[in-house]
């Protein structure tokens, strides 16, 4: 749930700054039209984001419910799966926020030359 609310609150921050820096809910309204592209590109990824996290979040389930059905050898199988997802999942978000905050420091960059 922490992940989940995590990657979540990271995307509505992405989806909600205004390309001046600040916060503004009506960002995507007050966009001239040069900027306009670069907020639907955002609202995209966002988009894209929140299918990768609602599939991620399947895949667990499915591992999770054939853990807690499973016994035995099995059992220990089954709980090594859902180890190894969460790790994947894990890596996979730290990786994405990497790759997010490189994109925003270098929209940073780019708006203290102008």
């Amino acid at each position: 749930m922490k992940r989940f609310a995590l990657a979540a609150s990271i995307g509505l921050i992405l989806v909600s700054v205004s390309p001046a820096g600040r916060f503004d809910g009506l960002a995507a309204q007050s966009q001239t039209p040069a900027q306009q592209p670069n907020m639907q590109g955002m609202m995209k990824a966002h988009a894209q984001m929140m299918a990768k996290m609602k599939a991620d979040e399947a895949t667990l389930d499915a591992l999770l419910k054939t853990m807690n059905e499973t016994s035995g050898d099995a059992k220990t199988a089954a709980i090594a799966a859902v180890v190894t997802e969460m790790a994947r999942q894990q890596k996979a978000m730290h990786a994405h926020m990497d790759e997010m905050h490189q994109h925003m420091m270098g929209m940073g960059g780019m708006m203290m030359k102008k």
